[in-house]
């Protein structure tokens, strides 16, 4: 039986479970409290997940879980919960703190999401109130994963949030988590010993283990036993766990859904203006059943439409041009978030989504050209231009996000790997060992084990940033020039009719945009504060890198981030050149560089949602060096390059579209074969 009570959001399937969790079992470790408050009251239609304040015998109910109830003295507890995950390793396993209380709405990115080991964390910044907080953990920056774990002596340095209180273990990992729990049994049985040992001599005295909630424990010793534990880091959502709590967003639970499913780090017009829209007719969307793939599609047309009106040049035109920009953003918005709240997103989609974006630009840009030299005026130059410094900023923010990547998790043990082992024998015997030495004073002030991090590093999650600290984020945004700021500047340009001021001002902030990241990227390199280390190359550069014969970087230059964006740069100059002073030959070069362009892009986003690029013989075949060759040879050869460099850019949008659908094929036919 499942429950709901209304303001709900979206339609009974957009709600409704995909059962991943279904027929395992729910471990509560401790004592439980008192029902929830909130009264219940049934829907009837067996498809809703409950949307109040709900415990653990709830969840159990909501997500078809067996519930198995656990409690005593830590030691006992923990060998109890270890041998429920011995008994049976054919279906998923969840841990939940006894006094945790929120809604079922809130954790099923954690329960019904896929079938993978993960944790429900609240992000630091969320999370005002510290006092009577869970567990303190750290989350990776570049795995996602739960690292290191504040509970029984154990200290994280540089938190970043708290445990919730939801393990979901998947059934491949309940042996190696009954054997951690096991451990965890010892070191907590040795440990109370110790401690009582140690009260004889010291009334009162108490060690690390003293108090420590079972979950926090159990967690702990998942992450310290190697068990791969993914963060799901749960915004909007209300906890509540004991006398601690976090409020969430206001409405239920199926609304704050709602607001989590927009994404958090947006810019500032898109957080003021754009989300609060599109959330809107997300809800509406939602109760429609629309499709993630259907709306992008729609945001897409809106886009080309409003295109479409600039290149008429009539004055009325560019002002529909202006609002039906706006609209296709926010449109844009809404397939995300209707994937994120159904938990349907998938690397597809986010392919889609992202190429869809660029085609808009790149068609927004053509459109103005068009009408300038419609007008009178050759401005396909600089359209070209502007096209070149957009496509350099996304590859260089690739490159230098997968380097940073590659340079984390090329490190090992802090801060991106577990600290493993030391909870069950290093624990007991540093007790044993260190009672005459004030191992239980280190284990009173926090500093007992350590995670691997520097002895000054903080060891308190940071308060939420201030409102002068918010002031100077969105500045940075702002500079940055996120797709929501491009957007506006071209509809709020559109209102001057002047194709000149639009692609000036695109020009002028991109350019400001590009030097403010290479500015901040490049002093931290050359003064080498950026912790490069060589022997941790980015392994996915090389394919960033698009050339046919001269040696592609492997990642161990200090700036070898920037040889793609340089590699653009190259390609620009040699289509002005060959394009020389020809209006027509200018507008067919900036059709060969929107292909490639998109290109790139393709393969930037297929590198990131797949790990693959484009196909070893597309660039034998067609790159750079190719491509230059065959420039010189237009414009050194022809009269009138524009025929050439027009048909240039058919030839390679056909391969390049080709290569990139039976690379899509190859990547979805395992996923195909495996639901």
């Amino acid at each position: 039986m499942t429950w709901s009570r209304p303001p709900l959001v979206g339609s009974p399937r957009a709600r409704s479970l995909r059962g991943t969790s279904s027929g395992g079992t729910l471990v509560v470790l401790g004592a439980e409290q008192a029902p929830p408050r909130s009264a219940r009251a049934g829907s009837g239609d067996g498809t809703d997940v409950g949307d109040g304040v709900d415990g653990p015998a709830e969840l159990a109910a909501d997500f078809d879980l067996t519930r198995r109830p656990v409690s005593g003295e830590l030691p006992a507890l923990l060998g109890q919960a270890a041998a429920i995950a011995a008994s049976d390793a054919g279906s998923p396993l969840v841990l939940v703190a006894a006094d945790l209380e929120m809604s079922s709405v809130g954790l099923l990115d954690v329960l019904d999401a896929s079938d993978v080991t993960c944790a429900a964390v609240l992000d630091g910044a969320s999370v005002a109130d510290r006092r009577g907080a869970p567990a303190a953990v750290r989350v990776s920056e570049a795995g996602r994963q739960v690292v290191s774990v504040a509970a029984a002596g154990h200290v994280v340095t540089r938190p970043t949030g708290y445990a919730v209180g939801v393990l979901r273990v998947r059934a491949a990992d309940r042996p190696a988590l009954a054997a951690a729990l096991s451990a965890a049994a010892a070191a907590a049985a040795a440990a109370e010993a110790a401690e009582a040992a140690q009260a004889s001599q010291a009334a009162g005295a108490r060690g690390g283990w003293g108090g420590a909630a079972p979950f926090d424990v159990a967690l702990l010793a998942a992450v310290r036993a190697g068990v791969l534990v993914r963060a799901v880091t749960l915004s909007h959502q209300s906890v509540r766990r004991g006398d601690w709590q976090a409020p969430g967003a206001a409405g239920s639970a199926w609304q704050q859904r709602l607001r989590a499913a927009s994404r958090g780090n947006d810019g500032l017009f898109s957080t003021v203006a754009i989300r609060p829209l599109s959330r809107r007719l997300t809800a509406y969307g939602l109760g429609r059943d629309w499709s993630p793939n259907v709306v992008t599609a729609v945001s897409l047309a809106l886009g080309l439409a409003a295109c479409a009106a600039v290149a008429t040049g009539w004055w009325w035109a560019w002002l529909l041009g202006a609002v039906l920009l706006q609209a296709s953003l926010v449109v844009d918005c809404v397939d995300g978030e209707i994937a994120r709240f159904t938990r349907r997103s998938n690397p597809l989609g986010g392919w889609l989504d992202a190429v869809s974006d660029r085609v808009k630009e790149f068609t927004m840009v053509a459109a103005l050209a068009w009408v300038a030299a419609r007008r009178g005026s050759d401005l396909w130059w600089l359209a070209v231009l502007v096209l070149a410094v957009l496509a350099a900023r996304h590859v260089e923010d690739h490159a230098y996000a997968m380097r940073r990547r590659a340079q984390l998790l090329g490190a090992p043990g802090w801060p991106e790997h577990p600290a493993v082992g030391g909870l069950g024998n290093g624990l007991r015997d540093g007790l044993g060992n260190g009672l005459g030495n004030g191992l239980g004073d280190e284990l009173r002030d926090g500093s007992g084990i350590g995670d691997g991090g520097p002895e000054d590093a903080p060891t308190d999650v940071p308060a939420p940033p201030g409102a002068r600290a918010r002031r100077v984020r969105a500045i940075k945004q702002v500079l940055h020039l996120p797709i929501a700021e491009r957007y506006l500047i071209m509809s709020v340009g559109l209102l001057t009719m002047s194709p000149a001021v639009v692609l000036w001002a695109l020009g002028v902030a991109s350019v400001i945009a590009f030097g403010w990241t290479q500015t901040g990227r490049l002093l931290r390199a050359v003064t080498r504060r950026d912790g490069f280390l060589g022997d941790r190359p980015d392994r996915q550069l090389a394919d960033l890198c698009d050339l046919a014969v001269v040696p592609r970087p492997s990642g161990r230059g200090r700036l070898a981030w920037q040889v793609p964006a340089l590699l653009l740069a190259i390609e620009t100059a040699a289509l002005l050149l060959a394009a020389g002073g020809d209006l027509t030959a200018r507008a067919a070069a900036y059709a060969w560089l929107a292909v490639v362009c998109w290109h790139v892009y393709d393969n930037v986003y297929r590198l990131r949602e797949t790990g693959r690029g484009s196909a070893t013989w597309l660039r034998r075949g067609t790159g750079l060096e190719v491509r230059v060759v065959v420039l010189a040879l237009i414009g050194g050869a022809l009269a009138e390059p524009a025929p050439a460099l027009l048909a240039g850019a058919v030839v390679l949008a056909a391969l390049y579209v080709a290569e990139s659908a039976v690379g899509w094929r190859a990547h979805l036919r395992p996923q195909e074969g495996r639901g």
